[in-house]
């Protein structure tokens, strides 16, 4: 497996031991709403590590990226820079994608699909999963109207199902794109 899926691994591996502590009420849903928002931030991180390294590192890679991402198709130079900007275009790509919100789920499964040919598939779970991670963040797990969000271990243990399921799918099929 990649360095990337081994770190996003070692990101969730305390989280079984973290479910055992046991807790008031109170504390437990501080708890579960900490736990909600590293996990998909684990994911988000993954997802974005392993996108940056695999398009940088590839020329044809890094060519599919600007011919498909609409950002890249509406910036204009100078007949002048276009040396310039041949040179630096590993590095203009790179920093363009560390300014992604890879959780942005809408702009980063077409970017897969379109980049690596990764189809995602039904990821309505991640939708859900990275709205209440804002609620998790923003509003310390309560949701506009001040009502706390639905967050238990089985959620927890769901979720981190789901997320390694995904990562691990992503992280089979670029190491496949890598082979060969």
């Amino acid at each position: 497996h990649s360095d990337q899926f081994e770190m996003f691994n070692r990101h969730l591996s305390a989280i079984p031991e973290i479910l055992r502590i046991q807790t008031d009420e109170g504390v437990q849903f501080s708890l579960l709403v900490m736990l909600h928002a590293h996990i998909v931030s684990a994911l988000e991180h993954f997802l974005a590590t392993t996108f940056i390294y695999h398009v940088t590192n590839s020329d044809s890679l890094t060519r599919k990226l600007i011919e498909t991402d609409p950002e890249f198709g509406i910036r204009k130079f100078t007949l002048n820079e276009i040396y310039a900007q041949h040179n630096d275009i590993k590095s203009t790509v790179a920093e363009y994608l560390k300014n992604i919100i890879f959780h942005e789920m809408r702009k980063v499964k077409p970017m897969f699909f379109d980049v690596l040919s990764f189809d995602f598939g039904d990821i309505s779970w991640l939708f859900k999963a990275v709205r209440i991670r804002h609620d998790c963040v923003h509003r310390a797990g309560y949701n506009k109207e001040g009502e706390a969000i639905h967050v238990s271990a089985d959620s927890i243990n769901e979720l981190v199902r789901n997320c390694h399921k995904l990562a691990k799918a992503v992280d089979d099929h670029v190491q496949q794109l890598e082979d060969n």
